[in-house]
C-alpha cells in the first residue's frame, strides 16, 4: 500500500492583510505600478472630467516608471524623459500627432492632466514641461496641478 501525503498551507490573511493589499493595488512592487496614479473619469452627475487618486504608497516610483506606465496607456503618445530643471521635469512628445490630433480636447486634457499629477507625485517635481508640435487639440508648455482645476 502506498500513501501519498501533500504539504498544504493555510493561507488566511487577516483583514488588515486585505486592507494593505487594496491600499497598494496598483503597486505590484516597490518602485513598479500596474496604473498611472492620477486617472480621469467623466462625471455623469457634473458633465465633467475630473481626476481620480488611485494609487496607495509611491515609495520608490520614480519619472522612469511613471512614464512608462503613461506610454503603455497612451501607446500613440510617446513621452520621454529630458531632464530635471529645478523644481520641473521636462518631457519630450516627438510624435505628437495622436495628442494633438486624433484624441480631441477632452482627450488630450485628459492625457495633459493625468501626466502631470502623476509626475508631480513626485516630492521634489512641482510642475511637468511637456514639449511638443502644437496642434488643434493641444499645445506645449509647463503645467502645474492648478492648470487643471476645473477636473475637480
Amino acid at each position: 500500500m502506498i500513501f501519498l501525503a501533500a504539504c498544504t498551507r493555510d493561507e488566511k490573511r487577516s483583514s488588515s492583510d486585505t486592507a494593505d493589499t487594496l491600499i497598494t493595488d496598483s503597486l505590484q512592487q516597490e518602485g513598479k505600478l500596474d496604473s498611472l496614479p492620477w486617472n480621469t473619469t467623466y462625471n455623469e452627475t457634473t458633465q465633467r472630467l475630473q481626476l481620480d487618486h488611485t494609487a496607495g504608497s509611491m515609495a520608490g516610483v520614480g519619472h522612469e516608471e511613471i512614464i512608462r506606465v503613461l506610454n503603455q496607456k497612451y501607446p500613440g503618445i510617446k513621452m520621454k524623459y529630458l531632464r530635471m530643471q529645478g523644481d520641473t521635469i521636462v518631457t519630450r512628445i516627438d510624435d505628437a500627432m495622436q495628442l494633438t490630433q486624433s484624441i480631441g480636447t477632452s482627450g488630450a486634457e485628459s492625457y495633459l492632466a493625468e501626466a502631470t499629477f502623476s509626475l508631480t507625485e513626485i516630492p521634489a517635481v512641482k510642475a511637468v514641461k511637456i514639449e511638443f508640435e502644437e496642434g488643434d487639440h493641444a499645445m506645449p508648455g509647463t503645467f502645474t496641478r492648478a492648470s487643471f482645476k476645473d477636473f475637480n
